[in-house]
């Protein structure tokens, strides 16, 4: 959607194509880049409006809106608006995201596993129960 002559709106739903079940609260969607037409990189020349945080590595992530406690196998999420506002008027291609979460199947295997490093003295119990913790306190 053109909003202006300098701001574009995408609105996008994510799509569960695996078999699982994935954890609601976990899914973020992370904008990658930014490419004009010709296929250059121009992520720092246009901003992304709204977003819920920067992951570690600086892209912007929205959190995915959900309405339930996860997101069913080959279910689809509620939307989430991605604003680009763009200063220089370049004509570009839709933004490149990825969608980051967690399979319910996972967090077995991930209890299991700080089960296993706490057992072994390689993990004190105090970070295993931090790394159980929701994983939307933290940035992805």
């Amino acid at each position: 959607i053109l909003t202006s002559v300098s701001e574009v709106e995408y609105t996008v739903k994510v799509k569960n194509q695996t078999g699982d079940p994935l954890i609601a609260d976990s899914l973020v969607l992370v904008v990658d880049s930014v490419r004009e037409i010709s296929g250059k990189e121009i992520s720092n020349r246009v901003r992304i409006e709204g977003s819920d945080g920067m992951t570690e590595d600086g892209k912007p992530f929205f959190r995915i809106p959900s309405t339930g406690p996860e997101l069913a196998p080959y279910g689809e999420s509620e939307a989430v608006t991605i604003r680009v506002t763009n200063p220089d008027f370049l004509r570009f291609y839709p933004p490149g995201v990825r969608v980051r979460g967690i399979r319910r199947s996972s967090e077995k295997a991930v209890k299991d596993l700080l089960d296993t490093l706490v057992q072994k003295g390689l993990l004190s119990p105090e970070d295993a129960t931090r790394a159980l913790e929701s994983p939307s306190s933290g940035s992805p």
